[in-house]
């Protein structure tokens, strides 16, 4: 038996793509921290985890641990929820775009980093706008070529066609159904959607009698803002009050997009029960992720927090040369990823780090604050 057992229950963003992808990336990311490190992580099979998720065992040889990582599955679910026709796109991100403006508590939008403002606002702006751009632009040489009528239509036709090329390289339409979706959960929890977070709530919560040194529920990107009925429930289960050996990780959150919509009551009574109880959270998020919203406390707006939050920067740059660092911040799409990457040196709180070793997550964060003086 190892010395140091840990379970993992990973839960993704707004992506269709399953656990494939996500076992492949660890993978991918174990073999660079065992070059790194010295260290050997090996990573087993997928398997089926009933009910509805998929799992692998990885194995730290030299610190005798042993990690059971589940992958909470709801791509099914996205796939449901994800907008294909590009007619239908349109429509719904001008709704969607319309509500949250309306919407929102501005006094809390204004502390938003500018980063995430422009991340959010620029792929429907670059959908609308940069079409009637472009067609402007090659309007006159085409007319003269072609004449008034087929001139204009072939404008037309060429600038939404070079405008869809420039929302497609910044990754605009996944944003554009990033921003559809959330919108849907501002306004009501999708039946499907809060049924497979209860079964999730369950699944963790029967984790709790099991043999663990350590239980972590991580999530990524979109998955933060659905851990909220996940933790709401966990806690109204548990007394408020989560067992020590038990955090909540949240990586690349938006939480506050939903928590400042004035419409939004049940999120915001699903953030204050939350924040009420009693468990180790840590938020990690960079301001170099325009799809985050950094340093902003996820209950901002509601009633006194009492959870037990660390919210920290991975401080990317300090972690990785500068030339590595400025080809990261240029990619916005890989950098939303990076939380679940390794890079140069090894920070405390490396994602590899607190899911394959013998130290605790706690022990983990202290580690962190005292290379970091934080």
């Amino acid at each position: 038996m190892p010395a140091f057992k840990r379970k993992i229950f990973y839960l993704s963003g707004f992506d269709p793509r399953g656990a494939r992808f996500y076992q492949q990336l660890y993978t991918e990311q174990a073999a660079i921290f065992g070059a790194t490190t010295g260290r050997t992580i090996e990573v087993g099979d997928r398997r089926r985890e009933p009910p509805r998720s998929a799992a692998w065992t990885v194995r730290d040889r030299e610190a005798d641990a042993e990690t059971d990582y589940v992958f909470l599955n709801w791509d099914d679910v996205v796939r449901a929820h994800w907008v294909k026709n590009p007619v239908g796109l349109l429509g719904h991100s001008l709704r969607a775009y319309g509500n949250f403006t309306r919407r929102v508590d501005w006094s809390i939008v204004h502390k938003f980093p500018w980063g995430v403002k422009i991340a959010f606002y620029y792929p429907g702006i670059s959908t609308i706008l940069l079409p009637i751009l472009f067609g402007l632009l090659l309007a006159i040489p085409l007319i003269a070529l072609l004449g008034w009528g087929w001139g204009l239509l072939a404008s037309a036709m060429a600038g939404i066609g070079i405008a869809m090329g420039v929302v497609k390289k910044i990754q605009g339409f996944w944003l554009l159904r990033f921003i559809i979706f959330n919108d849907k959960l501002a306004r009501g929890m999708p039946a499907d959607v809060d049924a497979r977070m209860a079964e999730f709530a369950e699944a963790i919560r029967a984790s709790f009698a099991e043999d663990r040194d350590e239980i972590l529920f991580v999530t990524h990107s979109n998955g933060s803002i659905l851990a909220m009925p996940v933790m709401a429930r966990l806690l109204e289960a548990c007394g408020g009050t989560l067992p020590d050996r038990f955090s909540l990780v949240t990586l690349g959150s938006s939480i506050p997009l939903i928590g400042a919509r004035r419409d939004s009551r049940y999120f915001r009574a699903l953030l204050d029960k939350v924040g009420a109880g009693d468990f180790r959270w840590l938020d990690v998020n960079s301001i170099t992720d325009g799809a985050c919203i950094a340093g902003i406390d996820p209950c901002i707006g509601g009633a006194p927090r009492s959870a037990r939050l660390f919210q920290t920067s991975p401080r990317w740059f300090r972690y990785c040369d500068p030339a590595s660092y400025q080809a990261r911040r240029r990619n916005k799409y890989e950098t939303h990823f990076d939380y679940l990457k390794t890079f140069d040196r090894i920070s405390p709180l490396d994602y590899v780090a607190i899911s394959s070793g013998a130290r605790p997550l706690a022990k983990s964060i202290e580690a962190f604050k005292a290379e970091n003086n934080v």
